[in-house]
């Protein structure tokens, strides 16, 4: 192919890609095309000639390596509108992936609601990292039976609460039976970008409790939450 053929072949390619993004306007599919419309189609028609033109100057004598470079492009383009098509599909594909490999870890729904993904542990459990009163990474069993937000003695302490001086004077149950736990009111709770403020929570007695538990004073301040896929998924009020 001459230098010559091949600069009609790319004007060609350019042109009816100016076209089809034409057509795809609404100004055109509604025949109602306005003065920046017109503009921005003669625009893109110059920067088409301008191209042509320094490709052909590029590859001037050298066809070959000209396809080449065109074909590898095409190729590139392809490509990227192939990510940009099912972008929301690869965006969840990551967040399943980011959930497995980093346990509660937040991610950002794709439809701007805030939700964190919490994958499945060992016996079915769901266990996702809590921030309590600024304490952080406090690994936190989600019980949907659970009526509040309990925290075990050495977690309340991690989250700055003096045990010492509550009183523990609440009847719960536990995994170990029947067992004492104080009333708290804690500043903040967050599992990722999903923040609660003043949150009714209990301590329970040192020794009671081997692993906190995320309940209902914590998740009834939630949208929702559900489980799909063997994931849970705890979305936050917008």
């Amino acid at each position: 192919m001459t230098s010559r053929g091949l600069l009609w072949v790319l004007l060609g390619a350019v042109g009816l890609g100016v076209l089809v993004a034409a057509m795809r306007s609404e100004g055109m599919a509604a025949g109602t095309l306005d003065t920046g419309d017109y503009a921005s189609l003669v625009g893109l028609t110059v920067l088409a000639t301008l191209t042509g033109a320094s490709v052909m100057g590029m590859f001037r004598g050298r066809a070959g390596d000209a396809i080449q470079a065109i074909v590898a492009w095409l190729a590139i383009f392809t490509f990227l509108g192939v990510v940009y098509t099912y972008r929301f599909e690869f965006e969840a594909v990551g967040r399943r992936l980011a959930a497995n490999l980093i346990p509660g870890m937040a991610t950002q729904g794709v439809t701007g609601a805030r939700e964190v993904t919490v994958p499945r542990g060992p016996g079915g459990t769901y266990v996702v990292r809590v921030e309590v009163n600024g304490a952080r990474g406090v690994p936190m069993l989600v019980d949907t039976g659970a009526t509040a937000l309990v925290l075990s003695d050495a977690d309340a302490r991690r989250a700055g609460i003096q045990v010492d001086r509550l009183a523990f004077n609440v009847p719960v149950s536990t995994a170990n039976g029947q067992a004492m736990a104080a009333s708290v009111t804690l500043d903040k709770v967050s599992v990722g970008p999903i923040i609660a403020r003043q949150v009714r929570a209990l301590v329970s007695q040192p020794g009671a409790l081997s692993s906190s538990l995320l309940g209902h004073t914590f998740l009834d301040r939630l949208e929702g939450y559900e489980v799909r896929g063997g994931v849970m998924v705890l979305r936050g009020k917008s």
